[in-house]
């Protein structure tokens, strides 16, 4: 279903006495011909230069002749200015100082339009006015490329806001980028840290002291001549030159600026942390090592307390969507409650029983209603890519056999279903995250001869309407418990931990860290100038990993996440409502017989 250009409120405005004014009629479309003064326009173009707008001469000309009819202008005058500033804002994402005739011209209409609407009528048929705008957003689905449509954004201390990096990333990063992986990490936990009010930095709690249950957070760098009992934050690695007395590599903890050693004293936890994490270390100093009681993990604040509390931008997911088409986007998707994604990995297309169990797939939800998006995580071959002629022939040929599956589905066409594919490890290309897009020739040519078909980045990020949702590909869950700082183990009995136990954990960490691969950068292959494509934060509303383990699903600080198991093993997949917040475990049952 196509949103439609209608929706909900536009910035809002006071409508006491500007009724009486709005009400009247914007000039040029039926208001009194009444010219003003030259005083009475300067002392109005007085009031919005004071506010820092600047008006074009024909626009200031309109705004005179508007403020002219009303009963009190210079009130009047301050409510249009801003009303301007808000509806700048939500299209542009900025104010721009200097107002053409256009723009102010559609600000009185919306004026006009909510005065004589009384509220939300008013409010809607203002939406309308700006429905051009709103009918680019199609069906409300997008699917965005990683490389390109995810931009990095920084936090900025001195003014406490987020903003877009200066530099774009690419492919050949200078040097110094890896250090600013770490540093970008560190400010971006640290923040979200601080935000929650538990934690205070030592600087402001020497100034303004604390309030019950508030604890002080000391920098690395800082615990130098600090003495006591402190908490600390920083990255836990291995030194790369000291050596403990059984030969391996010693612990480390860095932040920006200073790095320690350090001595555990627990010999075991209940969570989950690993080597290049990010830790709250609670200890003390001694000589030159940092001696520490207790290890944990920064936890993950919930998606809305990002956006309410810290004001971390939409636009950090990914796109160039306005504030006001993602409120439009808000505002109409109750409207819009079926959608739903299939999501599969390890499609096999080499292998029969897998093309016969997407043809089952195929012909259930053509029959019964298509999802918004079929979502297939590779590896698209049992045996992997072979760089010969033989190997790409198998490779293509897996493709045509989906193709021709693929070419009788009406009832996907007709309502714009979605064909995503995203490479696997075994897949062509450069084992780099993200990866880039399978490329056309590989496939045969699939997205050119049937409707929908997308080859995604990995990851892959989709908004369905308000929605962020985060496909991966990657076996990090069984990765990570490789890179263990300390075993994981129930620490009542001392036995190893259930395998739920070790799912939850592994979730919990990857949220918490706010990264898909929160592991040292050369187990991670990462791209240094895309780190950013790989973060979590805000955390979207589900996170879906593809791999070899064992399917699972399960939600934490109200974000929803699935391990998607090997289609080809058990023919299991995940169906998931966005709108509903649904998440679905499903097969696809053998054939009778």
């Amino acid at each position: 279903q196509a949103i439609s250009a209608q929706g909900g409120p536009g910035p809002s405005v006071e409508t006491g006495d500007s009724a009486s004014c709005c009400g009247r009629g914007v000039p040029g479309h039926g208001a009194s011909d009444r010219v003003p003064s030259c005083a009475m326009e300067r002392a109005y173009l007085r009031e919005f230069n004071a506010l820092g707008l600047q008006l074009r001469p024909q626009a200031a000309k309109l705004v005179t002749e508007f403020l002219s009819v009303c009963e009190d202008p210079q009130s009047m005058v301050e409510n249009i200015v801003e009303f301007t500033k808000g509806y700048l804002r939500s299209r542009q994402g900025a104010v721009d100082p200097f107002i053409d005739v256009d723009i102010i011209r559609n600000v009185l209409e919306c004026m006009q339009a909510r005065a004589q609407g009384n509220g939300l009528e008013g409010a809607e048929e203002a939406t309308m006015l700006r429905g051009a705008e709103a009918l680019e957003l199609g069906d409300g689905v997008s699917v965005y490329d990683a490389t390109r449509d995810v931009l990095p954004y920084e936090y900025r201390r001195a003014t406490k806001d987020w903003a877009p990096a200066h530099e774009q990333p690419g492919v050949l990063a200078p040097p110094d980028t890896k250090a600013k992986i770490y540093a970008d990490r560190y400010h971006l936990l640290l923040q979200r840290m601080l935000m929650e009010g538990r934690l205070v930095a030592e600087e402001e709690a020497s100034a303004s002291g604390l309030l019950p249950g508030q604890r002080v957070l000391t920098k690395v760098e800082s615990l130098q001549g600090n003495p006591g009992d402190k908490i600390t934050f920083g990255l836990i690695s291995r030194s790369s030159d000291e050596k403990d007395e059984n030969g391996k590599r010693r612990w480390v903890l860095e932040d920006l600026h200073k790095v320690y050693p350090i001595t555990l004293l627990e010999e075991a936890t209940a969570h989950l942390i690993t080597d290049g994490c990010f830790v709250l270390a609670d200890g003390r100093l001694e000589g030159d090592r940092f001696v520490v009681r207790h290890l944990d993990v920064p936890a993950a604040v919930p998606r809305l307390a990002s956006l309410q509390k810290d004001l971390a931008p939409r636009q950090m997911f990914g796109g160039s969507l306005t504030d006001e088409q993602l409120n439009l986007l808000q505002e109409v998707e109750p409207a819009n409650p079926d959608g739903f994604y299939v999501t599969l990995a390890e499609v096999h297309l080499d292998s029969i029983k897998v093309l016969e169990k997407l043809t089952d797939l195929f012909n259930g939800y053509e029959q019964f209603g298509p999802p918004t998006a079929y979502v297939f995580m590779g590896s698209f071959s049992s045996t992997g890519f072979r760089p010969n002629e033989q190997g790409i022939k198998a490779y293509r040929d897996g493709f045509e056999r989906l193709k021709f599956l693929m070419r009788g589905l009406s009832n996907h066409v007709r309502v714009g279903t979605r064909f995503i594919f995203i490479a696997g490890p075994t897949d062509p290309g450069a084992q780099l995250l993200p990866r880039m897009p399978l490329p056309g020739y590989l496939t045969s040519d699939l997205a050119k001869e049937i409707p929908n078909v997308i080859f995604a980045t990995n990851p892959c990020r989709v908004r369905h309407f308000s929605r962020e949702l985060v496909f991966f590909r990657h076996d990090v869950l069984r990765l990570l418990r490789r890179h263990e700082v300390l075993p994981m183990r129930d620490l009542s009995t001392g036995a190893a931990v259930s395998l739920e136990h070790a799912q939850t954990e592994m979730v919990r960490f990857i949220l918490d860290q706010a990264h898909l691969v929160p592991l040292p950068l050369e187990q991670s292959n990462i791209l240094w100038a895309y780190d950013h494509t790989l973060r979590l934060y805000p955390l979207p509303d589900a996170v879906f990993v593809g791999g070899v383990s064992r399917p699972f699903d399960t939600e934490y600080q109200e974000c929803k996440f699935c391990s998607v198991g090997p289609f080809h093993r058990d023919s299991e997949f995940y169906a998931y409502h966005p709108v509903k917040g649904v998440v679905e475990p499903c097969d696809v049952p053998d054939r009778a017989g």
